[in-house]
């Protein structure tokens, strides 16, 4: 990585040729009609020019359809992969990939400037553990592919399944030590405290090792982040992602950035756009992927889309928030988990966490993982970020979530708003 901040010359170059690859919005919109069923369906009064008109894809619509009524003919017999998303907020939403496109991970790989501190590591221990879920997602193949392509060595062990199970994981990171761990964060923490427990005399040779953890699939805030870089002594690499791959990229200068294939919008909380910019909810369309067009697909996370100064050059920015579904309105503004994350994380906490918000206050159930935080500053930094009461009880780590056991579904419930002013819709299954 450049010290004066500037993208390598590889990267300018890779850059170049992905925005030559991409369509025009109204371009993108064109070819999904005229090769895809639903889209022929959907855009069949369309005028071929206002593109902000088209009617959103919406995880409803893509619940009741066919996968297939998302491929594009022309690439029927090239795609060779089909992912779903976790449906951890309503049904799966579908996705195809030629070779190309599933490779396209590794093709960001080089772009990133975490690039260089990737390949050095490897240089150093070319042993990787990927334990990022490993079935309907395609995420565990996808950081497979992008590890074992920057020259790793790569344990495929998976996730969440009784053949790996976490005291297995752990013991396949004490036996190997790898330089690199791709993980969701709440897996890893499980993990390495198993380690710790149950391997005693191999954990610190395997944090000695550990360089790079690489986490995705989950919100993850920045003060959490920084917490367990500080904790391991590692660099943690958060990415920001959905069923078709990356739509964005982690940056050093602390942003995450949407890259030029993608055009980012942003709704209002009544669906009415607001633009390219701002705090809303996430409309997004890919106009490089072809095999499965997603044009206007509303991934509905409540996020915050803004122009960068990144150093490195990037002109966008996006800030999760969590989805939008799942938000609450509190003191005067729309909150997801990862404010509630940015206040809790930064007072020392990393573990688990649940919050419940009542008429009389806020009530938080926090898990320790190394250490005790303040509880005085830590109830007073909630009180006046929040404008509530706050009831707090710190609890030792595994007390809200048994991390020796294999978990069942994705962690997004961690916010319940109890108030008859809720405007949460909780999903039947998650």
């Amino acid at each position: 990585m450049n010290a004066s901040g500037s993208l390598s010359l590889r990267s300018r170059i890779l850059l170049r040729l992905l925005k030559l690859r991409r369509l025009s919005p109204v371009a993108m919109a064109t070819y999904a009609r005229r090769h895809t069923a639903h889209y022929a369906r959907a855009y069949a009064e369309w005028d071929g020019k206002t593109f902000e008109q088209l009617p959103l894809l919406t995880k409803k619509t893509a619940r009741e359809l066919s996968p297939y009524d998302l491929l594009a003919r022309p690439l029927k017999d090239k795609v060779f992969l089909y992912g779903e998303t976790t449906g951890s907020s309503g049904s799966p939403t579908p996705s195809f990939f030629t070779r190309k496109e599933f490779h396209a991970a590794t093709l960001l790989a080089h772009i990133t400037p975490h690039f260089d501190i990737l390949k050095s590591v490897l240089v150093g221990n070319r042993t990787c553990v990927n334990g990022l879920a490993f079935g309907f997602t395609v995420a565990g193949p996808s950081f497979g592919d992008m590890l074992q392509n920057l020259g790793g060595l790569v344990a495929q062990v998976g996730s969440r399944s009784t053949l790996a199970t976490p005291r297995r994981i752990a013991r396949c990171i004490a036996r190997l030590k790898p330089s690199v761990i791709a993980a969701t964060p709440g897996d890893f923490l499980a993990w390495m405290r198993i380690v710790s427990e149950e391997f005693p005399a191999d954990y610190g040779a395997v944090v000695s090792e550990l360089k790079v953890l690489l986490s995705t699939a989950e919100l993850c805030a920045t003060a959490r982040q920084r917490r367990i870089e500080e904790h391991f002594g590692i660099r943690h690499i958060d990415i920001y992602a959905c069923v078709e791959g990356f739509f964005s990229l982690p940056c050093p200068c602390g942003e995450c950035h949407v890259l030029d294939a993608y055009l980012p919008e942003v709704l209002d909380e009544g669906g009415r756009l607001l633009g390219r910019e701002g705090t809303g909810r996430f409309v997004f369309t890919n106009l490089v992927k072809r095999s499965t067009p997603m044009v206007r697909y509303l991934l509905d996370d409540w996020v915050t889309v803004r122009a960068s100064e990144c150093p490195y050059g990037f002109a966008t920015s996006v800030e999760p928030h969590g989805r939008f579904e799942l938000t609450a309105q509190l003191g005067g503004e729309r909150l997801g988990i990862r404010h509630f994350e940015e206040e809790i994380f930064g007072h020392g906490l990393f573990g688990d966490y649940r919050i419940e918000i009542h008429p009389e206050a806020c009530r938080l159930r926090l898990e320790t993982y190394a250490g005790e935080p303040d509880r005085d500053a830590l109830r007073e930094g909630l009180r006046k970020r929040f404008q509530s009461d706050i009831e707090l009880d710190v609890v030792p780590y595994g007390a809200l979530t048994d991390y020796r056991e294999v978990r069942q579904s994705k962690p997004i419930l961690r916010l319940e708003d109890h108030r008859p002013v809720s405007e949460q819709t909780i999903p039947a299954h998650l």
